[in-house]
């Protein structure tokens, strides 16, 4: 891995990128970009797309099958680029692109970083990459402190929990956990309330001198003593669940008893992962609005003659944003197209009420009464108060739905998915056209689930400091294998039983023993109104 600085033509390029980004106006972190080997970047993917990850066996062995189904032709190296987005953000280029794409890819990074810069969730946060860095050093000492059996078993454990990161959920630590007032004390009160001398500061080092002064060893004690206290109160006490906790990892990380070294490993494995919550709820308006500026700036780079080959830039552009159908969504497609739409619907001032309120076809159709005079900013207001669910929501009509083919499926496709012909608008030889009416509501109840359980922690007391989770009703039924396996990684976790309610069967987990049991059934609404109640949600004769 080296840096862009090495390579003066790249160089070149990114600084012209800069200077077309910033000539638009977009808001920038700071960006550093390094060039890869292929195998550096089959690393990378390996390690979460972060340069470095700690000892860990499984990533090991993952990277001895890649490099052999890359040289053995079973899978492909080309990786067009990889972004850690933050501030500053990390962009890597693989070294097997020519001069074109590598410019591509820089200005398809500006996209990104300015997304998760402006958007609601904020995404961009300081000093990321160098956090995780310093997590792994703690994690690698604690690997020693542990022994390689217990930090293996619990490495392992909290990976499983990986599914349930929610950070962004409504039900998230923030709106679900209620903290006690003694933990918002300050460690220093005893410090503030106590005058001392400021010693001056020596221009030279003064150990011994620090050694053989007198302490106050009241002071001291009674510091330690009540840091001591602070801590042992924060391991189970100190908060109140007044509503379902859907975050259920963070609530681990929060509140697990642990010791340092399982404390690391716990925190490494969430910091690296939450922010993938982040692309799930913002996938298609990212990618869009990175291909939106990518191809503004790469347009203005092929003009002064930076690079060329924009023939070539135009084939890889259609094949990255080839439509597809809603359950198989392209969102770089999708995205980009959306954007396009708001533009030309701001221009000519079809996003108001006005219009939306006649009546007549035909004005609609030749409707042009001067939009907004600066869309790009309107769509940057977008950026900052939308997810995709809202984006979809508000902006992808019937007719956007049939332009952009979501509602085309193949027919070889249509039949496997049971369409029959009473759903089928027009076909010809090779697709058929499905009501784009229901597809936007399909589209969204993706954003309810993300395919994934939707689990709650409902009760950190089940069973004297036992977890109590709660697995939402949505017609789709757990996989009744893992069900086991996840409540034993979860024990290790939180070193107290674990229960889990789903329908009207209650699991747990306890000291190697598992068993189920039949319950009334509870919703989900009245699990909300226990909690807030101060009630138990379970009471258990």
């Amino acid at each position: 891995m080296r840096s862009i600085s090495t390579d003066p033509e790249l160089q070149f390029i990114w600084e012209r990128v800069q200077h077309f980004a910033k000539g638009y106006n977009r808001t920038l972190p700071e960006m550093r970009f390094f060039i890869l080997e292929a195998m550096e970047f089959a690393s990378l993917l390996e390690k979460n797309v972060y340069p470095v990850s700690p000892v860990n066996i499984w990533e090991g062995k993952s990277m001895v099958t890649k490099k052999h189904r890359i040289e053995s032709g079973q899978e492909s190296s080309i990786y067009y680029e990889v972004v850690q987005t933050g501030n500053p953000s990390y962009g890597y280029l693989n070294h097997t692109n020519n001069a074109m794409m590598q410019a591509s890819v820089m200005a398809h990074v500006v996209g990104h970083c300015e997304f998760s810069e402006l958007n609601v969730l904020h995404d961009s946060d300081y000093d990321r990459t160098e956090k995780i860095m310093h997590l792994v050093r703690k994690v690698n000492l604690g690997k020693y402190q542990m022994g390689d059996i217990n930090y293996m078993n619990f490495w392992n454990a909290c990976e499983s929990m990986a599914p349930l990161i929610n950070p962004h959920s409504q039900f998230n630590i923030k709106n679900s956990i209620h903290f006690e007032s003694h933990i918002n004390t300050n460690d220093d009160d005893i410090e503030q309330n106590q005058e001392k001398e400021v010693a001056l500061l020596n221009p030279y080092s003064d150990t011994l001198n620090e050694v053989l002064q007198k302490g106050d060893n009241k002071y001291d004690f009674e510091k330690d003593l009540k840091k001591k206290s602070k801590q042992e109160s924060l391991s189970r006490k100190g908060y109140t669940i007044k509503a379902p906790c859907q975050d259920i990892f963070g609530f681990l990380k929060l509140f697990s008893p642990m010791s340092t070294g399982e404390s690391s490993i716990l925190e490494y494995q969430y910091e690296v992962r939450k922010h993938q919550n982040f692309v799930g709820l913002t996938q298609i308006m990212n990618e869009g609005w990175a291909m939106y500026w990518e191809k503004k700036i790469m347009i203005d780079l092929f003009k002064e003659k930076t690079v060329t080959g924009i023939i070539d830039y135009s084939k890889v552009f259609s094949g990255v944003c080839y439509p597809r159908p809603y359950f198989q969504r392209n969102p770089y497609h999708l995205g980009y197209h959306m954007w396009l739409h708001i533009e030309e619907q701001l221009r000519d001032g079809k996003l108001s009420i006005e219009y939306h309120e006649e009546t007549s076809l035909e004005k609609k159709e030749n409707w042009s009464k001067g939009g907004s005079k600066d869309p790009i900013k309107d769509m940057t207001h977008i950026v900052k108060s939308c997810t995709d669910y809202e984006f979809l929501r508000r902006y992808l009509t019937p007719q956007l739905t049939q332009e952009l083919h979501l509602n085309r499926i193949n027919k070889q496709q249509a039949m496997q998915m049971g369409i029959t012909k009473q759903d089928i608008i027009a076909e010809d030889q090779r697709w058929v056209w499905i009501d784009p009416e229901p597809v936007k509501e399909q589209m969204l109840n993706f954003f309810v689930h993300m395919y994934r359980p939707r689990l709650y922690i409902i009760d950190s007391d089940f069973q004297d400091g036992g977890l109590l989770l709660f697995n939402r009703n949505d017609g789709r039924k757990l996989k009744k294998d893992w069900i086991k396996p996840t409540m034993k990684n979860m024990h290790l976790i939180w070193k107290a039983p674990i229960g889990l309610i789903t329908e009207n069967t209650l699991y747990q987990y306890s000291a190697s023993n598992f068993k189920e049991s039949k319950i009334k059934e509870l919703t989900f609404e009245e699990v909300k109104e226990r909690l807030k109640a101060g009630d138990k949600p379970l009471k258990i004769s």
